[in-house]
């Protein structure tokens, strides 16, 4: 089979692209051979379920997952790529839990052009919240879609101080203040991104007038008031109401 890929151009960068759609089982081998030149091929092998990756960068990263499996949305230089964090025990959970440490299942970096990402990472594995469809049921949850939300926050909070800001501003400050520890090893890189989500003043935000100062990225916990993780206090606190209301 003959694939002309000068042709099948990705509209975002340009570069060549093709598809190859195996339905079998077995063992397969692909050989790519080039018909001028000398190009470079990047594979993605993509899985129905999980467990995908660029070949390039399959390497497991000592924290049990593997590096280049971020996905296309994760990898836009325009988004803030969230990753998840062990921040709850599971009572029915066969996995280990070690708090603070990478989740196994959250995607790293870094992007096919060598990008690092994640840019942050947050609680994800587990998080407890309310059940849908219910009154007063809680559930608790995992994955990096726990996660977003948290750092989410943390933006609104920067936009509420200064609306113009641009995802740009938003990420120089949430990495700049982000936090490292004996799991996250030298930052930035692409398990931690720049760290854990820690926003300890919006003054850091153009316009902003909270005042203090930030850790910088990498800094130590010592933050003196302002906002660490504000959602997770906000969402605490409005379960704590709720069970004194009915009482």
């Amino acid at each position: 089979m003959e694939i002309d890929n000068t042709v099948t151009n990705h509209p975002l960068n340009g570069d060549g692209r093709f598809i190859t759609l195996f339905e079998c089982t077995g063992n397969l081998t692909l050989k790519l051979t080039p018909v001028t030149g000398t190009p470079t091929a990047d594979l993605y092998l993509a899985y129905s379920f999980g467990d995908s990756e660029f070949t390039n960068f399959f390497l497991e990263d000592g924290f049990g997952g593997y590096l280049g499996t971020v996905g296309e949305l994760g990898t836009s230089p325009y988004v803030i790529t969230v990753g998840a964090l062990t921040s709850r025990y599971h009572p029915y959970s066969f996995m280990s839990f070690d708090m603070g440490k990478i989740a196994f299942f959250s995607s790293r970096g870094p992007t096919r052009d060598g990008r690092i990402k994640p840019d942050i990472t947050a609680p994800g594995y587990f998080v407890l919240g309310p059940l849908a469809g219910s009154t007063d049921e809680y559930i608790l949850m995992a994955g990096t879609s726990m996660t977003t939300p948290i750092v989410a926050g943390l933006v609104a909070l920067l936009l509420e101080t200064n609306p113009n800001l641009d995802v740009f501003e938003v990420r120089n400050i949430l990495t700049s203040q982000a936090l490292s520890d004996g799991f996250t090893g030298s930052l930035p890189n692409n398990i931690y991104g720049y760290g854990k989500a820690f926003l300890s003043f919006t003054s850091d935000a153009p316009g902003g007038s909270d005042g203090g100062s930030s850790g910088g990225g990498g800094g130590c916990s010592m933050a003196q008031g302002g906002y660490a993780l504000s959602p997770l206090l906000v969402f605490f606190g409005f379960v704590l109401v709720r069970r004194l209301i009915r009482r």
